[in-house]
């Protein structure tokens, strides 16, 4: 497994992995990524698996998981934005272009998967940890690491919190869910 930075010719690969990680409702849309590639290349990464049998089996490497993220300014996560204004920052499909700042403090990890069939084989936590650090050591005015969570998802929240994520918000029925009508969305956050 190798982590690389992603490359347009890889967003069905990102799709495909997408629709594996997520249910319909909460998927994001193939243009989301792509405007996100466009816009900071520097903070989306896929893992490939360039394992001996994956190539010999696919032709080439697999796309196993994805990682993309974006810059923001501080003040997007003031103590006094109230639960809808969050909610917005935090949508499904928000624009890129609107929240992105070069020089932003914050890193929002916007969204991060694997493929059904390398989950549990213990690749999230290196995965995630390497991205981070590919990130925080490039651009070095990140100060904080953001993201959020479904409060369903405990895989992610494991790794999040062995990361030394902590919560700082809850924004109350955020996703949908297949449990139950809703599901609590988890703001968290670490330092970088």
């Amino acid at each position: 497994m190798i982590l690389c930075p992603a490359q347009p010719f890889d967003i069905p690969a990102i799709m495909a992995v997408e629709h594996s990680a997520f249910i319909p409702p909460i998927q994001e849309k193939k243009r989301v990524f792509e405007d996100r590639l466009q816009i900071f290349p520097q903070g989306f990464f896929v893992l490939a698996d360039t394992g001996e049998e994956t190539v010999k089996k696919q032709g080439s490497a697999l796309v196993a998981g994805y990682f993309c993220s974006e810059l923001w300014a501080a003040d997007n996560l003031a103590p006094d934005a109230g639960e809808k204004e969050l909610a917005k920052r935090f949508s499904l499909g928000h624009k890129i272009y609107r929240s992105h700042r070069r020089d932003g403090s914050l890193l929002y990890v916007s969204s991060y998967a694997l493929l059904q069939q390398y989950r549990g084989c213990r690749l999230g936590l290196p995965f995630f940890r390497a991205a981070l650090a590919a990130l925080c050591g490039a651009f070095s005015q990140i100060q904080t690491v953001v993201l959020l969570v479904n409060e369903e998802w405990e895989g992610a929240r494991h790794i999040y919190e062995s990361l030394g994520f902590t919560t700082l918000r809850t924004l109350e029925g955020f996703f949908p869910s297949l449990h139950k009508k809703t599901a609590d969305g988890i703001i968290m956050t670490a330092a970088a």
